[in-house]
């Protein structure tokens, strides 16, 4: 018993740090390309930003992040949300590494992607990490 214990720990543990290695990566990658991509070349620097990734299929982006993210942007005067549809715009999904819908990028004063998120969020976590970028 106490194995199968110890076994799951280990997988759970493995599956939290390959998640972590996935999500740093995906930072980097949009990073390094972030001052030049053609999504972000009217953002105002200074001015928080999300990046959202999405398509028309995705329920959870229809009825839970788009309603999240709409309630934060009438609440948080000059956040700018820029919504990408991945399957329209796969180049931009590819340059960001994005792997599943939603994704959501939360980006700094100055354009640089600071954090990621693969699935849904709550608009308390965005609230608080675009706190801690602006």
């Amino acid at each position: 018993m106490s194995e199968r214990l110890l076994l799951v720990i280990a997988l759970l543990a493995a599956g939290c740090l390959a998640y972590r290695l996935l999500t740093r990566r995906q930072v980097r990658a949009a990073a390094a390309h972030a001052l030049s991509d053609p999504l972000l070349a009217d953002v105002i620097p200074g001015a928080p930003v999300i990046v959202y990734f999405t398509t028309p299929t995705c329920a959870p982006c229809r009825l839970q992040q788009t309603p999240t993210l709409e309630a934060l942007q009438r609440e948080l005067v000059g956040l700018r949300v820029i919504r990408v549809d991945a399957e329209q715009n796969p180049d931009a999904a590819d340059r960001w590494r994005v792997v599943s819908v939603p994704t959501l990028f939360v980006l700094d004063g100055s354009g640089q992607p600071r954090r990621v998120y693969n699935g849904v969020v709550d608009a308390a976590t965005l609230r608080r990490d675009l706190e801690r970028v602006s």
